[in-house]
């Protein structure tokens, strides 16, 4: 805060001055020992109330003028408005940077004017900025008094954040107005697989080859080509799915024909397959499974009875942070319950669960598939082999049976492909799905014409339900000949036939591909 005083011997000095600036806008004084240049764009404020409000655009520039001589004058904040004296009764002030400050002035009467100085950031900068920093936005800045409103269209949503923030730095409390422009729906296709590393090994299959595009570079057509392709005689600690990545990424079929051919050999089991469409930002969650009811203690003797849920979900947090990119935060779990691991507590049994789960987050491109593995659990498997009724006998039975045991290590595999997706509109709806334009054959049609189906040209079965001016022809609903509507479609025993549809015996003979010699009505 500084406070400026006009010396009286400089008085005469400075109204000569006066007078020249009225007559030469633009020229420069000398005040002490530092010029001031009055612009013609300055703009003349009259001061006359007690208390004035003035805003102005940051690097612009006022003149504040008094009907009498100003002796002295105070600014509270310099960083934000520099004021300096041109003549008697003249002060121009600077706007520096945004916010809020005040000019006090005295008059030779030693009365005070407030003058309440309101700076703010010019929208044209403002708007510059963002288009700098978010080429791919078109963004507007709308003024309105010490803050402003943000109105435009984004291609993400943390774009919006980014361009609230550059914002906030020049208005105080500006209104987000933003639009986040293309889709925001993303359709999540997710496979939760159990995979056998004992058997992977029995195989002899190597899960770290890759040729750095893709995970398999040969589409393996049955299980023995996979086991010559990938090799065989492994040692126990390279064949897990997890040696080569915990997360990795991948966007070829031949892994899809691998998980296939594994499926189809009993050495992968598909758990769960859900497809689920969530919104950018809004959690999603899959569920299959049940709830069995549990024992727990609550104290002083007394129980109650809580239903614990089992089985496999998934939680989904998708995010769509730009075009055709994804973000993903995805967290399976498999629980079950495990009988061999329960408690007894006050003769009742609390049953005890096995779970497993992985949390993580990623960002990829819409298509591409993330796998997630490297939750092991190992079961004991145990196999007898026994002569019939020798060796169900008491001690002696022992001879005539074998019991094999055998230590299998599962691991959980579990991928999923995000994909945006958009709703269909009116006109790109099929207007039948498979079967609703055909109909059964009938007997002297299936056995001795080989027909698998026949086209129904009414859109349904007709049998006892039928239209008045139906003929059925074999068993179907025909029609005779008529004429072309003015829609294009043929009108044949009362019903209008879509355009393209004929009725039988009146398709056009067509010789070659587009060559069509002759047509219904002519």
């Amino acid at each position: 805060m500084k406070t400026f005083l006009r010396p009286a011997n400089q008085l005469i000095l400075t109204g000569c001055l006066f007078v020249t600036a009225a007559i030469l806008p633009g020229s420069t004084w000398a005040q002490g020992d530092r010029l001031v240049t009055a612009t013609a764009s300055s703009v003349n404020t009259n001061i006359t109330q007690a208390v004035e409000r003035i805003e102005m655009l940051v690097k612009s520039s006022r003149i504040l003028t008094l009907e009498e001589r100003i002796p002295k004058f105070q600014v509270h904040n310099e960083e934000i408005v520099g004021a300096q004296p041109i003549s008697q009764n003249q002060i121009q002030i600077s706007a520096k940077q945004p916010g809020t400050t005040q000019l006090n002035i005295w008059d030779t009467d030693e009365k005070l004017y407030t003058v309440d100085v309101i700076v703010l950031a010019d929208s044209r900068e403002v708007e510059g900025i963002l288009e700098s920093q978010l080429p791919l936005a078109s963004l507007k800045v709308m003024p309105i008094g010490s803050g402003a409103v943000v109105s435009g269209f984004v291609t993400s949503v943390d774009d919006v954040d980014r361009a609230m923030a550059i914002v906030e730095q020049f208005y105080t409390a500006p209104v987000n107005n933003i639009q986040v422009s293309g889709v925001q729906q993303i359709m999540l296709h997710t496979k939760i697989m159990e995979v056998s590393r004992t058997k992977l090994r029995d195989l002899g299959i190597d899960w770290s080859i890759s040729d750095g595009t893709s995970f398999y570079h040969q589409a393996p057509t049955t299980l023995s080509n996979v086991a010559n392709s990938i090799g065989t005689g492994l040692d126990p600690s390279d064949s897990a799915v997890s040696d080569m990545t915990n997360r990795f990424f991948f966007a070829n079929a031949n892994f899809e024909a691998l998980i296939r051919a594994l499926r189809q050999n009993n050495l992968l089991k598909l758990l769960a397959e859900p497809t689920v469409v969530a919104t950018h930002g809004r959690p999603s969650r899959f569920t299959v499974g049940g709830r069995v009811p549990n024992v727990v203690p609550t104290g002083n003797g007394a129980v109650q009875v809580e239903y614990e849920e089992y089985g496999t979900s998934v939680d989904f947090l998708p995010f769509v942070v730009g075009p055709g990119r994804v973000r993903l935060e995805v967290r399976p779990e498999v629980s079950e319950p495990d009988e061999s691991r329960s408690v007894t507590v006050n003769g009742l049994s609390v049953s005890a669960f096995t779970q497993r789960y992985v949390d993580v987050a990623v960002e990829m491109d819409a298509g591409q598939t993330i796998a997630i593995a490297g939750l092991l659990q190992s079961r004991v498997d145990a196999y007898v082999r026994s002569t019939p009724f020798f060796g169900e006998l008491p001690y002696i039975g022992t001879m005539f049976r074998r019991v094999r045991e055998r230590k299998n290590e599962i691991e959980l595999l579990i991928m999923v492909t995000p994909e945006i997706v958009d709703a269909m509109d009116p006109c790109e709806v099929p207007p039948g799905g498979p079967g609703l334009n055909s109909m059964s054959p009938t007997d002297c049609e299936l056995y001795f014409d080989g027909y698998i189906e026949t086209p129904n040209l009414m859109g349904h079965q007709c049998k006892e339900d039928c239209r008045e001016g139906s003929i059925m022809v074999n068993g179907h609903p025909t029609a005779m000949q008529g004429d072309m509507s003015s829609s294009g479609g043929a009108i044949v025993s009362g019903e209008t036939l879509p355009p393209g549809v004929y009725a039988p015996g009146e398709m056009p003979t067509v010789v070659g591909e587009g060559v069509v010699i002759s047509s219904p009505g002519e």
